[in-house]
């Protein structure tokens, strides 16, 4: 099991957006610490903030069953997502991470700006399509 010092390690790396350390350091842990679920949301998240947004979703699917009813597997999934322009697929998971806890404050940010992107997607495509 990693320690906790480890993952205070890596969420101080993740606040000074030191990202690339971040996967560095997984990448050097043993195999079966770096499979940890603590481990692999932070992967996630690193990826994530990189713009490996389908890197990120698969290491986030990797861990569905694990994540089902923590709030931070759904927001850094649903935060993949709207990296990858789904952003009603992104507005159902940040729904469910909101359910899950009612204080995110970014969740509750991101639910209706799915809905403005999406919007704002259609409009790009109908004006692309236009002779």
């Amino acid at each position: 099991m990693a320690e906790e010092a480890l993952l205070e390690r890596l969420d101080r790396l993740h606040e000074e957006h030191k990202n690339k350390t971040i996967l560095a350091e997984i990448a050097a842990l043993p195999e079966e610490i770096r499979r940890e679920y603590g481990i692999q949301g932070r992967l996630a998240r690193a990826l994530g903030n990189l713009g490996q947004m389908k890197k990120a979703l698969e290491v986030l699917e990797a861990t569905r069953e694990e994540g089902e009813n923590d709030p931070l597997w759904w927001y850094r999934t649903a935060r993949a997502l709207f990296g990858l322009d789904r952003f009603q697929e992104a507005k159902q998971y940040f729904a469910q991470a909101l359910e899950l806890d009612p204080t995110d404050r970014d969740a509750r940010y991101f639910i209706p700006l799915c809905d403005t992107m999406a919007n704002k997607g259609e409009s790009q495509a109908g004006k692309r399509n236009k002779y």
